[in-house]
């Protein structure tokens, strides 16, 4: 099983190494001012770009348990700042979400 997972692991690492990246420097979305940005950039944008946030259209339901799902796999949010966080990403990315629209971006070339 160790043999499986290790094969699986670098044939992702060797595929994320083939993969252009953006040039140093792309300035990617930020997120829209309103109640509870300063709590979602805190919990969210430790490991995610606005970005990612950005291109969804999560119902309030599904963000919530997409906030509980982040909180279980270690982002530190209190109890509070999750309703702030859950309410302000329901507002600004719900289902009526188009507001993201993908950067053109130029890859390094090697």
């Amino acid at each position: 099983m160790k043999r499986v997972i290790f094969a699986a692991a670098l044939g992702f690492f060797a595929l994320a190494a083939a993969a252009p990246l953006p040039q140093p420097g792309t300035q990617f979305h930020s997120l829209p001012a309103g109640t509870g940005k300063q709590q979602t950039e805190a919990a969210c944008l430790r490991c995610h770009s606005a970005d990612m946030l950005a291109q969804q259209r999560l119902t309030e339901k599904q963000w919530t348990s997409a906030v509980e799902k982040m909180m279980r796999w270690g982002a530190v949010v209190t109890d509070k700042d999750k309703a702030a966080i859950i309410a302000y990403l329901s507002k600004h990315y719900g289902p009526d979400n188009k507001s993201f629209v993908p950067l053109k971006t130029k890859t390094i070339k090697k």
